[in-house]
């Protein structure tokens, strides 16, 4: 027989804070990871058509990146 003092005693369990449901966070993971890469595609094509239109204007402001790239549409027209 046991005493009293040799009844197990059982603590309220508490939810384990390192317990992760991977396959959720491999989906938001994923979710993110694709709309981050075609964010970044779309703006880099923005910037390309931006310059495109740019370089068919005369002399515009809007896109010195791109004018400083191509040096044959530097006002004078000739190379680096």
């Amino acid at each position: 027989m046991a005493t009293p003092t040799e009844t197990p005693t059982t603590a309220p369990e508490e939810p384990d804070p390192f317990y992760y449901d991977y396959n959720t966070v491999q989906t938001v993971g994923m979710t993110l990871a694709t709309i981050l890469f075609l964010l970044g595609i779309l703006i880099i094509i923005s910037k390309k058509v931006k310059c495109r239109k740019a370089d068919s204007r005369s002399e515009s402001p809007t896109c010195k990146s791109c004018k400083s790239e191509l040096p044959s549409s530097a006002p004078g027209g000739g190379g680096v």
